[in-house]
């Protein structure tokens, strides 16, 4: 195996990879102690399965984080879909072990023009996220911050509904509430549509009083795009936490404000 890369054999190299396993962890480990940059240039010019295994070489080498980012934005913008998700699970590794270092390059990416690159930054946050480490959530949730407002549609499915609510509420609930707290101020439909949409997850259970809290707020918007986001984070807690949340809601029933998206929860959780 060390031969293989001793001897900058990419297809020899590129079928280690794919073995999996120790072979695969073995074959990445080479490449990052030894030349890691020329790998990934070499191994992203071959092909769209050599692009992915680059990016498993910048998840493991130890070169300076705006030379790493500026490879992986490459992979990030790369027409395979496979391609790109290996980017941003390469970025998300490398934010994890190296977390003061990595973080200024997520921040631009989540304010980089490509969609793709945005898109990155968010998934890129889940690894250090999904640790619960503590002192990590207030700056993973402030990068996340400007992409609320984002209408992309890679980028919103990515955000409420998707990394938030897979992830953060899961791992970082009483942070992750705090924060929907905050940004529910705000009057940006798509913002209060990626709050609501975290919160329709089945973590939302743990978090039960204090969702319905946030939601209470927000079933008074009237927008379309609100008020659906709105109902399935209700529905969503009728079914994870229904002791409170069928009780609140069928009081909800006698406000003429909040009894819309009330009526349409209690029915879809039926």
């Amino acid at each position: 195996m060390h031969g293989a890369v001793r001897d900058g054999d990419i297809e020899a190299v590129l079928r280690l990879w794919s073995a999996g396993g120790a072979q695969s962890r073995a074959a990445v480990k080479a490449m990052a102690q030894d030349g890691a940059l020329r790998w990934a240039d070499s191994l992203l010019a071959h092909s769209s399965h050599g692009a992915r295994a680059a990016a498993a070489v910048l998840a493991r080498t130890s070169e300076e984080a705006e030379t790493i980012g500026a490879r992986l934005h490459t992979l990030a913008t790369h027409e395979e879909s496979r391609v790109r998700a290996a980017a941003a699970q390469a970025l998300g590794l490398q934010l994890t072990e190296r977390f003061a270092e990595l973080l200024p390059v997520v921040q631009s990416w989540a304010t980089d023009p490509s969609p793709s690159v945005r898109r990155a930054a968010v998934e890129a946050t889940a690894q250090p996220a999904s640790t619960g480490n503590f002192s990590w959530a207030e700056p993973l949730l402030r990068t996340l911050a400007p992409l609320l407002s984002d209408r992309c549609p890679q980028v919103r499915r990515s955000l409420g509904p998707g990394v938030l609510a897979r992830v953060y509420l899961d791992s970082l609930p009483d942070d992750t509430v705090e924060h929907l707290a905050q940004w529910s101020t705000s009057h940006n439909e798509q913002v209060l549509w990626n709050v609501a949409m975290t919160l329709s997850g089945p973590a939302v259970g743990r978090v039960a009083g204090k969702a319905l809290i946030v939601l209470r707020k927000l079933a008074l918007d009237d927008r379309p795009y609100v008020r659906a986001a709105v109902t399935a984070a209700l529905t969503s807690l009728t079914t994870h936490a229904p002791r409170i949340a069928v009780a609140r809601l069928e009081r909800w029933l006698a406000d003429d404000e909040r009894a819309p998206v009330a009526r349409a929860a209690l029915r879809h959780s039926t």
